[in-house]
């Protein structure tokens, strides 16, 4: 999928912005989901997951942006494990989004990223930690306007194995 969505944006993309339509720029996202991986945190189900971006476009098809990521919300972790394990907190990083526009309106695209996952204990004795990873995604863009977009979107931490789908809003200015 994500060769997919890069051989698209270096292609120059099906549709183009209109000329009166300024596509660079500062944008802030929120979005949305569920994550599910093989850390013992999922135990076979998905968490709920938020995630946050601020990036800048510098054309229709590349942008760049920082984000962070909560990967659960369970706040009673390993409360009955007397072993203990240390399971993926939340992230942070920074991608880059390649996008090939469908339409007017309509834009897939494709993420690299790289950041931390932060790392936390489940027991008092057991120290937290933090790993660097790489992270991919791909996405399809719906934008209602010039400033306001929708975005349904796969992201996949690789070191941690954790899979996110999300659906999220992103406000252009």
């Amino acid at each position: 999928m994500l060769a997919v969505v890069l051989a698209a944006c270096l292609s120059g993309g099906a549709a183009q912005a209109g000329p009166e339509t300024d596509i660079r720029g500062w944008y802030l996202g929120a979005n949305l989901g569920t994550a599910k991986g093989k850390s013992k945190v999922y135990d076979g189900k998905s968490e709920p997951s938020f995630g946050l971006a601020a990036g800048y476009r510098f054309n229709p098809n590349l942008s760049a942006e920082l984000f962070t990521r909560a990967l659960n919300f369970d706040f009673m972790v390993g409360f009955l494990d007397p072993k203990g394990f240390v399971y993926p907190e939340d992230h942070v990083g920074a991608a880059l989004r390649l996008s090939a526009p469908l339409s007017d309106s309509f834009q897939l695209y494709g993420r690299l990223g790289v950041g931390r996952t932060t790392m936390k204990a489940t027991l008092v004795n057991m120290r937290h930690d933090s790993v660097s990873e790489t992270s991919l995604g791909a996405g399809l863009g719906y934008d209602f306007n010039p400033s306001w977009g929708l975005q349904l979107e796969y992201n996949r931490f690789l070191k941690n194995d954790i899979n996110v789908l999300s659906l999220g809003l992103q406000f252009r200015f």
